[in-house]
């Protein structure tokens, strides 16, 4: 969301941004680029969106999505509301879905045209969810949910002015359940001219992952490289090391920290995190949309290693500037190739980071997006 707010602005557009400060995302000014900050008047409006078990049960014996009525909140509505009659917009832009319980107030108080920016297709996320888990109970309280998220999903998408769905596969996807607005295929953006490829380090297997643990799919794409791959390499080859990292680590994840392989919470700088490692694994099975840190990787000039799932957006070539694996067998097969060829890696970090030049630079995805919302 940064990136895009940074790319609106580098087409010299006028820009405000107002948020949801909540407990798993609290909003902090100082955390917040300056040009971005100041340029946009950007605030944060706390709302609770916490699971709250009494809600849960109550919303059971109704036909609404109970992962929407968590994200309203009659504070950020009337702030909204009042930005709204401050100045007049062209464009209001909704970070998924979840914004969408305020769409009704949009339209009272504002002539714009209103644009859903489709992170991912989010009921199907919880589709996913709901198969991989071997709890009954779960399981169908994830089908549960699931199912009134589609209706929701759907309904609202109808209602809107357009769609900017970030990969092509969602677009499509869409299209198939039956949602007819205007879409524009814009993907994750970054400022790759601000990211240094320094030559990598290939002395060894140095791998690593990267990600938000407080979103189950990572949690349980991590639980299991370490069960099925990193137990079986690690235990072959001494010349191969191991760190995760990101924000919420369970404690599950953390204990499990010794000899090569290394966990940690949140980091604090990113570049320096990644200064000796060589290979990204994204080994997720769940989930829908583009990953930014498979695209952050990629303009370091790492290699990734992920699924076909987890490449989804991304015009790779498998095995030029991408690698992909969907099982035990092919994870452990590649990286044990990388280990035993080490020059590979500095020519598949080299073909990366010329991919993310070329398909993920922010100057080019503004222009794109400015044409697009111009013939609104």
């Amino acid at each position: 969301m940064a990136a895009m707010t940074r790319s609106l602005l580098m087409a010299d557009h006028s820009v405000k941004v107002i948020c949801m400060s909540t407990h798993k995302h609290p909003f902090s000014a100082n955390k917040i680029p300056d040009e971005i900050l100041q340029s946009t008047g950007m605030e944060g409006i706390e709302v609770d969106t916490r699971l709250k078990p009494m809600d849960a049960l109550v919303n059971l014996f109704s036909s609404r999505s109970y992962h929407i009525e968590r994200f309203y909140n009659r504070s950020f509505e009337k702030r909204l509301i009042e930005i709204l009659g401050e100045a007049e917009y062209d464009i209001i832009q909704l970070e998924s879905i979840f914004c969408a319980p305020y769409l009704d107030a949009i339209r009272e108080h504002s002539k714009a045209k209103v644009v859903v920016r489709a992170h991912n297709i989010e009921f199907k996320i919880w589709e996913q969810l709901a198969l991989q888990e071997g709890n009954p109970i779960k399981s169908w309280y994830l089908r549960l949910l699931s199912k009134r998220l589609k209706r929701y999903e759907i309904s609202v998408l109808q209602q809107v002015d357009a769609i900017v769905p970030i990969t092509p596969e969602d677009k499509q996807g869409l299209e198939l359940l039956g949602v007819t607005k205007p879409m524009e295929v814009i993907p994750i953006g970054i400022d790759v001219s601000e990211v240094n490829a320094v030559p990598l380090k290939t002395d060894k297997l140095r791998i690593y992952h990267l990600g938000a643990m407080d979103w189950k799919p990572n949690v349980l794409a991590m639980e299991w490289f370490l069960t099925n791959v990193w137990k079986e390499i690690s235990s072959s080859n001494h010349n191969v090391s191991l760190s995760i990292a990101g924000r919420q680590m369970p404690e599950s994840l953390l204990t499990q920290s010794k000899g090569n392989l290394s966990v940690y919470g949140e980091v604090s700088d990113l570049n320096a995190f990644l200064s000796d490692k060589n290979v990204a694994v994204v080994p997720l099975f769940a989930g829908s949309g583009m990953r930014v840190k498979i695209v952050e990787a990629m303009a370091h000039g790492k290699v990734v290693v992920t699924t076909r799932l987890g490449a989804t957006g991304i015009p790779f070539e498998n095995r030029k500037n991408l690698l992909i694996a969907d099982s035990q067998d092919e994870f452990v097969e590649i990286l044990t190739s990388l280990s035993a060829d080490l020059k590979r890696i500095l020519t598949i970090g080299n073909e990366a980071r010329k991919l993310a030049e070329l398909e993920f630079d922010l100057k080019k995805l503004s222009s794109k997006l400015t044409y697009f919302y111009a013939n609104l």
